[in-house]
């Protein structure tokens, strides 16, 4: 009976992921009194007064249709550094605009408990002491390398190109990601 109740309930985890494409939610997350949204829309809607973030999921499927870089800005809740690039570089105007023009770029909390759908792979959370855990996907996409803030640039075909680590000043962050538009 456990088996079996087991096996229903990766069912209907499994059939839940990933299901987020057609949905029209905007999630406001309040981070250092900085509101970002994270578009979960099919249609992406450009305004260069702040930086367009998507969920992981919806940035794949719109690489799909428009390829386009993309940008992953790894992050955990209690990180000051990372708080300090969203309430400055962040606001910055041209890296508004950089990041809007060539890249989908994307807010990834690195503790999440959601599980994401990504090339036939589930990540999910994974406790690793009494006191932390992170998800599966960030682990993967920074090669077992936790330090926040993170930045992984895919290319148009989904490949890791490289990785940013730590806090970068708006100069110093458009300089390093001019080199993987080139």
């Amino acid at each position: 009976m456990k088996n079996l109740l087991l096996f229903l309930f990766s069912i209907v985890l499994l059939t839940n992921c990933g299901t987020t494409k057609n949905t029209d939610q905007t999630i406001i997350e309040k981070e250092s009194k900085v509101e970002m949204a994270i578009v979960k829309k099919k249609a992406p809607i450009i305004d260069n007064t702040k930086i367009t973030w998507y969920d992981f999921e919806t940035a794949i499927d719109l690489t799909h249709e428009n390829k386009k870089f993309i940008f992953i800005d790894i992050y955990t809740d209690w990180c000051g550094w990372c708080k300090k690039m969203d309430a400055t570089t962040f606001q910055d105007k041209g890296v508004i605009e950089y990041l809007n023009k060539y890249f989908y770029a994307v807010k990834m909390n690195a503790e999440t408990k959601d599980a994401i759908a990504y090339k036939g792979n589930l990540y999910e959370y994974k406790q690793y002491n009494a006191e932390a855990g992170y998800n599966t996907l960030a682990v993967s996409l920074l090669n077992s390398k936790l330090s926040f803030p993170s930045f992984v640039i895919l290319n148009k075909n989904e490949v890791k190109k490289g990785t940013i680590s730590g806090f970068k000043s708006p100069t110093a962050l458009l300089s390093e990601l001019r080199r993987y538009i080139k």
